[in-house]
């Protein structure tokens, strides 16, 4: 793992001009820009898995028990991030078109559903590459009809089968080979709001490691995983109230860790 120090600064919206560039595509505007080194490891595919709550602190935290985000970030690089927002939605349109929240102004599921605003999966497949979306019910709603695979989950589910259930859908469109995929995980978030406490978090994140695992290892060595966080957790001594946030992102190769 290569020392942060000695890089820039990265955000959020470095992600979706990253994998614009390594799918060959244009965004029509960004506030970020492509991440040189990741780009230069030659990867055709991106595959984006979004982990609630994943702030940089609890990450770092976590990472001793989780074995498969541990290799991932010794073979690839682990980074601390600046996140555009502490909630949800504003920061995965953020991560999703490379705009700041104020450009986008996506704040709500109900801007998600109006907005004009091209996100990276449907540029990809406007374009004629076949991608992949799972997470939520509501934001997968947004994708319906416009990209080629759509998963959509009901978050009212116990969080333990939403994350086994969209490490099943992942890994499953993985094998269909799309140019771009994008997954969501929410045990950590849910973990954190229904007050589980430091074991609920730990348990619900080893889950989440497992997925990885299976999700990397269902990939082939051209897929570029970007494992990123979308805001710091909103309870207990690792929460953040103000600016600047920082979440964790891990940037590594399929078939990485073996």
């Amino acid at each position: 793992m290569t020392a942060q120090e000695t890089m820039p600064p990265f955000s959020q919206l470095d992600i979706a001009p990253t994998a614009a560039l390594i799918l060959g595509l244009q965004l029509p505007e960004q506030d970020g820009r492509p991440i040189d080194f990741a780009v230069a490891w030659g990867c055709k595919n991106v595959a984006l898995i979004i982990i609630d709550s994943l702030g940089y602190d609890l990450l770092m935290w976590l990472l001793p028990t989780l074995e498969n985000m541990r290799a991932l970030s010794i073979a690839g690089q682990l980074l601390s991030i600046t996140a555009v927002s502490n909630h949800t939605t504003p920061a995965i349109a953020s991560i999703l078109c490379g705009l700041l929240p104020e450009h986008h102004g996506i704040f709500d599921k109900a801007g998600a559903k109006e907005s004009r605003i091209k996100s990276l999966p449907e540029i990809a497949a406007a374009s004629g590459q076949k991608c992949a979306v799972i997470m939520e019910q509501n934001g997968a709603d947004v994708y319906q009809g416009l990209i080629e695979i759509v998963h959509g989950i009901p978050d009212s589910i116990p969080s333990r089968d939403f994350d086994r259930e969209a490490c099943r859908m992942t890994c499953q469109a993985l094998l269909e080979r799309p140019r771009l995929l994008v997954s969501y995980f929410i045990g950590i978030d849910k973990s954190i709001h229904l007050g589980l406490g430091w074991e609920g978090i730990r348990e619900a994140a080893l889950l989440i490691d497992r997925c990885i695992g299976e999700t990397v290892g269902t990939a082939n060595d051209e897929t570029l995983f970007i494992i990123c966080g979308d805001h710091p957790i909103h309870a207990g001594p690792l929460k953040r109230t103000r600016e600047p946030y920082h979440v964790a992102m891990i940037l590594a190769r399929g078939n990485a860790q073996k």
